[in-house]
């Protein structure tokens, strides 16, 4: 808890102290966003006071490309893999996603930058003979900072209805994910 507060910390000063008039130009008709974030997490069960020998590990890679086609207004485009290990399993399970991102960015008269998207995609789970896929939707909702001449920082939270059914299924499978995101983008005038 203590780094995420040293984290919202810094990012808040950065924001501030970054402030360049070509801050003003983001989220402007002609605007290309190029970004993402990687994540790797790693988790060790604990019961009755004893750890695991082994660890659950995941890996996470969600690049994203964005185009203002209007002033605030813009369509992205967001594929992701995740890669899974169960703690004592030789096996990962490996996740694969594509979504389709239309948002709008609220113009401010600061580097801070408010925006809500909608992502709408494909979605799939592959493990050995396991084959789960299906069309996922959900939501995110944030503030993109200014950093230097052309960096974002963007700090969010997001909703996604996974669907990660099995071929055939007549009702949903899949999980419902509610996400604290980071991440970092440059933006660049066409």
């Amino acid at each position: 808890m203590k780094n995420i507060f040293a984290l919202l910390t810094i990012i808040l000063l950065l924001s501030f102290v970054s402030a360049t008039n070509a801050q003003s130009q983001f989220a402007t008709k002609g605007i290309i966003e190029l970004g993402g974030a990687v994540s790797f997490s790693s988790t060790t069960a604990v019961s009755n006071g004893t750890t695991a020998s082994q660890s659950t590990t995941l890996f996470q890679f969600t690049p994203y490309g964005n185009y203002y086609f209007i002033d605030g207004f813009s369509l992205g485009l967001s594929p992701g893999i995740d890669i899974l290990k169960y703690a004592g399993s030789s096996n990962s399970t490996n996740g694969y996603a594509i979504f389709l991102v239309p948002g709008y960015t609220f113009t401010t008269k600061s580097n801070m930058y408010p925006f809500i998207e909608v992502l709408v995609g494909y979605t799939a789970l592959s493990s050995g003979s396991t084959d789960l896929s299906g069309i996922s939707f959900g939501a995110k909702g944030g503030v993109k900072l200014g950093v230097g001449s052309n960096g974002l920082i963007t700090v969010g939270l997001n909703y996604i209805s996974f669907n990660l059914s099995p071929k055939g299924a007549s009702s949903r499978s899949g999980y419902n994910d509610i996400a604290l995101s980071f991440g970092y983008s440059i933006f660049i005038s066409r």
